[in-house]
């Protein structure tokens, strides 16, 4: 079997403070890629569902790409959820990073449990 590997490349990702930054995503080959390739995506089998699968052989997503970014502060945050594909996918690892570093996730501050809500439990 041939044995390949496809890197796709962005250089449109600002660097937090000089020029910019290059987010890869990376699939190899395997047989889940030559099926989907032969007989197309389909629920459950999408490329992004393959490489996310394979992270632990060095496949990453642009997703896992501007978490990485973001994580060793090459870039903001406003970035890495300005070029990602899914922006759910990202925010929640940014916040779990950010949770993981002690950093508030939220800017929201003073929320109480309405007294009429309270009365009913």
């Amino acid at each position: 079997m041939l044995s390949w590997k496809v890197v796709s490349q962005t250089f449109t990702v600002a660097h937090r403070s000089r020029g910019r930054v290059a987010a890869l995503e990376i699939m190899g080959t395997n047989l889940r890629v030559k099926d989907t390739i032969e007989h197309g995506e389909s629920e459950g089998k999408t490329f992004y569902e393959i490489i996310e699968a394979a992270a632990t052989y060095g496949w990453k997503t642009f997703d896992m790409a501007m978490m990485e970014l973001y994580e060793h502060g090459l870039i903001t945050e406003e970035t890495a959820l300005l070029y990602c594909t899914n922006k759910r996918v990202v925010s929640r690892g940014i916040d779990k990073l950010k949770k993981t570093r002690g950093e508030t996730t939220s800017d929201l501050r003073g929320l109480t449990i309405d007294a009429e809500y309270r009365k009913r439990k």
